[in-house]
């Protein structure tokens, strides 16, 4: 094999490890291709002139593996086109091939891609009617090649119901987002951990399993779920995603550093993550824009998932119920209200901006009590980037030029200026005493950013400043070190 499989350790194809022994350089790559690309089709049904390197390595493996009943597990970042890597194949090879996707709008989106590619298809979800899946097995049984868009809990009922027999030998069965497979499977989608035996039941001609973001974890939880254990061929790209900046910034006060991050309208549209529905409504709320949750119906997500992939400057207030729902390509911002849990996961929601090539920024705001696993790659001071790589099993990052860690962003958290220039002016004050005289209409009328804060949050951040050392606390009185910045005519210069 050209690739050595991934086998929980570390497989990265790149131009720093590319000579070492199992790898082969790209120009050796495709000298040995069997399978040519026909570009022909590329232009006529996906408007394209030529693929991308990994784009055209995963189509020719795909379809020359086929007789060997292939088994390939592709983990590409973000905005690298997956879909074009199984789309292509679908549509030079005959017999049908079945799409498992894990949501409906994942669903509604690739129907979109293959009805513009001109590749005939048919959407089989729950809810359906005996008449409208016959009239589905009828389309199937009559096209020379189609397209079957579905999920584990169709199949399952299909199977139930003597229909799985209807499927069987596709040419290809691509599982996309394969990693919930893990995530969810192994939570609250039980139906995911029945795609091994599902896979045996279809004895699809090549069965393909596509990831963004897949540590060594969830790798190992590919290959037991839907490969039943057997190494499948593996193809990974590097997770790195050079149009990211990271930013990792210890707030104090979040909603203020957001409206600040958002003011600039180079910075939208903007997806913001919450942990919960009841964040993402009191934040949508103050912000005057929508939120997305699964809490919503369904007609109220297709709504604003419409607003929001018309809007050249909207703000999406959403839980990770995003994550995968909406593909937007020109998201400039993308904000965390709070510490990732997983670096996969994470990787996931910042990969949802930037998908235009263009710069996208990606924000992670903290406060110091807040707990996470991966708490370390954000507050130690270390690279960004390095970490996140390093924990997918990148070893050999090239030099990181888009981290706050590595490349002063010159962002000043809201209200840090204001409130150090008030103490410096007015020392001596308890913190109750000085948040409370922040937050009178004088000072608001003078510093405008300021108005809004309210006494509390005041508190909390002088407290921030004090831990920080920017303010100095003695005898339980604030004052400010002379050293810390100057101040002329009330703003401040360096």
């Amino acid at each position: 094999m050209l690739f050595d499989n991934f086998s929980g350790k570390r497989n990265l194809f790149n131009k720093q490890n590319s000579k070492r022994a199992g790898f082969l350089t790209f120009s050796q790559l495709f000298s040995v291709y069997l399978y040519v690309i026909d570009k022909a089709i590329l232009k006529k049904q996906f408007g394209i002139s030529y693929l991308r390197p990994w784009q055209e390595l995963v189509i020719t493996r795909i379809l020359e593996l086929r007789d060997e009943g292939g088994k390939v597990l592709c983990i590409l970042p973000t905005g690298s086109g997956k879909s074009l890597c199984f789309m292509y194949p679908i549509a030079v090879l005959e017999r049908h091939s079945i799409l498992v996707y894990p949501l409906l709008s994942l669903m509604n989106d690739q129907a979109k891609r293959l009805e513009k590619a001109s590749i005939p298809f048919v959407l089989m979800k729950g809810g359906m009617t005996r008449d409208e899946r016959n009239a589905c097995f009828k389309r199937i049984s009559e096209e020379k090649r189609i397209a079957i868009v579905t999920n584990p809990e169709t199949l399952l009922a299909m199977e139930k119901r003597g229909e799985l027999k209807l499927l069987s030998h596709p040419a290809l069965l691509v599982i996309d987002e394969a990693h919930t497979a893990v995530t969810w499977g192994e939570n609250f989608r039980p139906s995911y951990l029945e795609l091994g035996r599902l896979v045996e039941l279809l004895r699809a001609d090549s069965t393909l399993a596509f990831t963004a973001t897949a540590d060594e974890s969830i790798t190992e939880g590919i290959i037991k779920h839907i490969f039943s254990g057997r190494i499948p061929y593996t193809v990974r790209d590097s997770s790195d995603r050079e149009n990211i900046f990271y930013h990792s910034l210890k707030s104090l006060s979040k909603q203020k550093d957001i409206q600040k991050i958002l003011a600039p309208p180079s910075s939208r549209p903007a997806v913001i993550f919450c942990r919960s529905r009841k964040e993402t409504e009191y934040l949508a709320g103050l912000l005057n824009t929508g939120c997305y949750h699964a809490g919503l119906t369904s007609e109220e997500r297709k709504e604003r998932e419409r607003w929001f992939l018309s809007s050249s400057d909207g703000v999406l207030v959403s839980t990770s119920a995003y994550g995968m729902g909406v593909d937007k390509k020109n998201i400039r911002t993308v904000i965390h209200t709070h510490l990732p849990e997983s670096v996969p996961d994470f990787l996931q929601e910042s990969g949802r901006g930037g998908r235009d090539g263009g710069r996208m920024d990606s924000w992670i705001l903290w406060y110091d009590e807040e707990c996470s696993p991966i708490k370390d790659i954000f507050t130690n001071g270390k690279c960004i980037r390095h970490s996140l790589l390093l924990h997918m099993g990148e070893e050999n990052a090239e030099e990181c030029l888009g981290c706050s860690a590595c490349v002063h962003d010159g962002y000043r958290r809201a209200g840090e200026d204001e409130i150090m220039a008030w103490v410096k002016w007015h020392p001596g004050h308890t913190i109750k005493g000085a948040a409370k005289s922040i937050t009178t209409p004088a000072f608001f009328s003078r510093w405008k950013n300021m108005k809004g804060w309210n006494g509390r949050e005041t508190e909390m951040a002088i407290k921030t400043l004090v831990e920080e050392k920017h303010l100095h606390l003695f005898l339980s009185r604030l004052f400010c070190p002379l050293s810390s910045f100057m101040i002329e005519s009330g703003k401040r210069s360096f």
